[in-house]
């Protein structure tokens, strides 16, 4: 297999490898700008490209002429290179063509730089049918990690599954209803996101749309000490309806993320309820969470602080634990960047819970999975929160 040489031969004492920019080093810096703004791309929003090649000085040039040369060559069939002429007479060189800078004007000229036209047709393949699904480009765009992934045939599969909820959209009928040949209660659980995000874009509308459907009986997963479990069961799933028929406890500890549900420790009195994300904020609004002090711990992420938001417009009076300022700053080198983090208005967060939004913004848009924080604080923090009821 060819491989592109280095510009600078590795036993070259006059010109460093870091002193000037390789064409495999330029190829990298290029491919992550691409994969970085494959939303601004995929829209359209491009106005160019480039930087500084870091050429050779008179200095580096005489001490090396070798390296200069192959610096030079390597550029000198590469679209989009500033050439400059520079005099290096006082060194005996005279005067030379020397590539300065890299420019690539279109995106065109972007992705073949980089070499992966392939992938990038891939990706604008898929954009383009989609957006013939929505009738508009920019919902697609915006929706992209949900539908990056996805094989081709299921994304036929999703245009014809927004064409019969538009057809349908009041059907009330359970998901393995919907009639589309090839899909089943499986495909739809796994691509509704894709699917809702899509048909609210064909209706013009923001989020995700409704879909019609059957709602299935809410059921929540529930611990309990073992003084307190309901027929010495210490782990139980019931439909939340059920709730009712259950002593009230003195506290209700709800935890965003499975792993983290099943690693506390029960307490006597206190029930231990598994959140399960946005489906929280349907599952609170049975009078059995409002009859306690309900306690809210959930990932420390634009999502977790959006479920807290939908959770108190529920139940007011639910306080969150380790949700604040000082847990991000604490464990934020335990996060990573959120690429999906989304900008979105918050009517139910206190102060403090704000400022942990804020320090995650300010950090880079990170998230924090909660399983991330050190289990003994955790532990201790929920402890601290139960005594202070």
């Amino acid at each position: 297999m060819n491989r592109v040489r280095s510009a600078v031969p590795r036993d070259c004492p006059g010109l460093k490898r870091s002193d000037v920019l390789s064409l495999i080093e330029a190829r990298a810096r290029a491919l992550r700008f691409l994969r970085s703004r494959e939303r601004e791309l995929l829209a359209g929003d491009f106005e160019g490209y480039g930087f500084p090649l870091r050429p050779p000085t008179a200095a580096q040039a005489a001490a090396d002429e070798p390296a200069v040369k192959e610096f030079t060559r390597q550029w000198q069939e590469v679209a989009g290179v500033e050439v400059a002429v520079r005099n290096w007479s006082s060194v005996g060189l005279g005067r030379q063509n020397i590539p300065v800078r890299l420019h690539l004007d279109t995106v065109d000229a972007l992705v073949d730089f980089t070499g992966h036209r392939s992938e990038w047709e891939d990706l604008v393949q898929r954009r383009d049918l989609l957006a013939s699904v929505v009738g508009s480009l920019a919902p697609v765009v915006a929706a992209l990690p949900l539908w990056k992934g996805v094989p081709e045939m299921d994304l036929h599969l999703a245009g014809e599954v927004v064409d019969w909820f538009e057809a349908h959209p009041a059907s009330g009928v359970p998901p393995r209803a919907v009639a589309v040949e090839g899909v089943h209660t499986k495909w739809l659980e796994r691509h509704r996101p894709l699917v809702e995000t899509l048909l609210a874009g064909r209706r013009g509308e923001m989020g995700r749309a409704e879909l019609g459907l059957a709602a299935p009986t809410p059921r929540v997963r529930l611990r309990f000490h073992l003084s307190d479990a309901p027929a010495g069961l210490a782990d139980v799933e019931i439909p939340v309806v059920d709730l009712a028929s259950l002593p009230v406890p003195r506290a209700v500890v709800m935890v965003e993320n499975l792993e983290s549900f099943l690693a506390l420790p029960t307490r006597p009195g206190v029930v231990l309820a598994w959140g399960g994300g946005y489906r929280a904020a349907d599952i609170v609004r049975a009078p059995y969470f409002a009859d306690s002090p309900l306690i809210y711990w959930g990932d420390l992420d634009a999502d977790g602080y959006g479920i807290l938001d939908a959770v108190r417009s529920a139940v007011p009076s639910v306080r969150s634990v380790l949700m604040d300022r000082d847990t991000v700053t604490r464990w934020q080198r335990f996060g990573v960047a959120d690429r999906d983090f989304q900008g979105r208005l918050y009517f139910h967060l206190t102060d403090s819970e704000l400022a942990g939004l804020d320090a995650l913004i300010e950090a880079g848009h990170l998230r924090i999975e909660q399983e991330r924080i050190r289990f003994d604080v955790a532990v201790a923090a929920v402890d601290d929160a139960l005594t202070r009821l």
